[in-house]
């Protein structure tokens, strides 16, 4: 059978083509390809394993952009990729120019720099390092997509490691959180799974830097699991549920809730009866308001809230407070202004912590050059660093997998619309799982049977593997 195909090379100095070509389906492969996939699916459960600032995942991605750049290098300048990915391609290859651009354009700002820290972490180079790890990460997105497309033996391997990993994390986190509890200890070891945050609350978090990214990802790993079901055919299992459930609920995480309940309307909005959308409603809403009481969410926010309202009130009191003066509270008073001061181009990708100690942001906040301050309030911490425009075309190609997918299995709905949540709720760009769970809705898109019996026109087409190059 032959596949219609898409092929970019470069002409000559000052001209290019893109054209279809047609090629007979093959398994192309790399050394390795099936531990590079296994490695995809399994390492962004390990986000506190690093060196220095570079997790274990940005180094398999970076070494993966390498191969993919060298693979274009080796074959006079030229690639190929499935026409249902190219659009989306080329999209993201000019906005990451853009970026590269803004970038470069915010050395004309004055910098805070942190006291004590790497080469990486200086003006520019802290930019440009941070594009950098974004470009894998989109290069790893690509690259696996292409790969699950194409070798569904592979797909359903790697939707297996990813749940395994997940369930075996969230178990150690569980096991973690239940020997502090019993042994009263405190400890901030980045290799606990759980951790008693000042004394205030016991969390459980895995390998992540804290409770409420891991509740994200616990939400990544129920998406994966359905993703896996609904490809393999494999249940989810009661004791893995349960897992799961008691993992999310002692991550007491604000972020994952709120993701969790987002999706579970989205489902709910997307069942196909009358009567499926109100029993979904009356079990979510039955849950979710049951964890939310059990964990005191609205105390907790009413502190959030409180604290913004009251700044410089708070400053006064403990302005020596990290949880203050660094982190959300912090970020909701100083990126409004960085906006403000630069919305087209931002500050530049990644420089918040080198920006947000400038006095005409601070207002009543003390500096703080000891910490690298991340902000962590989602979307409008991005629009700061990117600008407002790119922020918006950020968005649309985040939501691209769901508008492709829309009309299919409401599994593939949810699971598409979970990275643009996932962002929302400030998880960061160059973190690997809520790409993961994006390619898998675009592979499981093209596995579904469904698609066969009712396409509708322009949407996304194959309903079988697509012979795809290495990159």
């Amino acid at each position: 059978m032959h596949i219609d195909r898409i092929e970019w090379a470069y002409m000559g100095s000052t001209t290019s083509s893109l054209r279809f070509v047609n090629t007979v389906p093959r398994a192309q492969r790399i050394p390795g390809l099936a531990v590079v996939v296994g490695l995809l699916a399994i390492l962004p459960s390990f986000t506190n394993l690093k060196i220095g600032s570079f997790q274990s995942e940005d180094f398999v991605l970076l070494l993966l952009l390498g191969f993919c750049l060298a693979k274009f290098l080796c074959s006079s300048f030229s690639f190929r990729i499935a026409a249902e990915l190219s659009g989306l391609f080329k999209s993201y290859g000019l906005l990451l120019l853009l970026l590269f651009f803004w970038s470069v354009l915010s050395a004309r700002l004055t910098f805070y720099p942190l006291i004590d820290v790497s080469f990486l972490k200086q003006p520019v180079i802290f930019s440009l390092s941070k594009l950098l790890q974004l470009v894998a990460t989109v290069c790893g997105f690509f690259w696996l997509t292409n790969v699950f497309m194409t070798e569904k033996k592979l797909f359903t391997r790697a939707l297996s490691a990813y749940w395994l990993t997940g369930l075996a994390v969230s178990l150690y986190a569980i096991l973690c959180y239940v020997a502090i509890a019993i042994t009263h200890s405190s400890s901030q070891t980045a290799i606990v799974g759980a951790y008693n945050n000042g004394g205030e609350i016991l969390r459980a978090r895995g390998f992540f830097n804290e409770g409420g990214p891991f509740g994200i990802y616990v939400v990544s790993i129920f998406l994966v699991g359905l993703l896996r079901r609904h490809v393999t055919g494999r249940r989810l299992g009661l004791v893995n549920i349960g897992i799961l459930c008691l993992a999310f609920i002692l991550s007491a995480s604000k972020a994952g809730f709120f993701a969790a309940t987002l999706l579970f309307f989205f489902s709910i909005i997307s069942a196909a009866s009358f009567w499926k959308k109100v029993s979904y409603l009356i079990l979510s809403v039955t849950l979710l308001w049951g964890t939310a009481a059990s964990l005191n969410f609205g105390d907790q926010l009413y502190g959030y809230l409180y604290s913004f309202q009251n700044i410089e009130e708070q400053v006064a009191a403990r302005g020596t407070d990290l949880n203050l003066v660094a982190g959300r509270v912090s970020a909701l008073y100083i990126v409004p202004k960085m906006i403000s001061a630069h919305p087209i181009t931002g500050i530049g990708l990644g420089n918040y912590p080198l920006m947000r100690n400038d006095p005409h942001y601070l207002g009543v906040l003390p500096a703080i050059p000891e910490v690298e301050d991340v902000g962590g309030i989602g979307i409008p911490g991005i629009a700061a660093e990117i600008g407002v425009p790119a922020t918006l075309w950020l968005l649309i190609l985040l939501f691209a997998p769901y508008r492709i997918s829309r009309k299919r299995a409401s599994i593939l709905a949810v699971a598409a619309v979970f990275q643009p949540l996932a962002h929302t709720f400030a998880v960061q760009l160059t973190f690997f799982y809520p790409w993961f769970v994006s390619a898998c809705a675009f592979a499981a898109l093209s596995y579904d049977s469904a698609a066969v019996h009712a396409r509708p026109r322009n949407s996304f087409s194959p309903v079988r593997p697509l012979e795809i190059s290495e990159c």
